[in-house]
């Protein structure tokens, strides 16, 4: 009984509804000139002190390291709602892609800001994640 009972509880937790600030995909960009200006100005202080350079310009991608250059690489974003996801290389030793979701904050009439959360907190419709063979 108690073994349904998890069983009962791992699938509830497996179909739970998206947050409610990610929509249906609406755009796609590849470079950060696109990004909203809150945007981009987040998505650079996450990223500090290494910085990030715009897709397809110079960054340190493996573990030496260069004066100036970002250790980080922009690579797409994709706008879900709200929120925008933000693909992007990391240099080093151990080079890989990560994601960060920026999320809006609105206070008072202001223009919003932007918080920026590791991952991609929006989770991608069935289709994109689904093989291609």
């Amino acid at each position: 009984m108690p073994a349904n009972l998890l069983l009962a509880a791992l699938v509830a937790t497996a179909t739970a509804a998206p947050p409610s600030r990610c929509g249906a995909h609406a755009v796609t960009v590849g470079t950060m000139r696109a990004l909203p200006a809150a945007a981009r100005l987040e998505l650079s202080r996450y990223l500090a002190p290494g910085g990030i350079a715009d897709a397809g310009q110079r960054h340190d991608a493996i573990d030496v390291r260069h004066p100036g250059v970002p250790r980080h690489r922009f690579v797409r974003a994709d706008r879900r709602g709200d929120v925008w996801i933000v693909r992007y290389e990391s240099g080093g030793i151990a080079a890989r892609w990560d994601s960060v979701t920026l999320v809006p904050v609105v206070e008072d009439s202001r223009p919003p800001r932007y918080v920026a959360r590791a991952g991609d907190a929006c989770p991608a419709p069935p289709a994109a994640t689904a093989s291609h063979r």
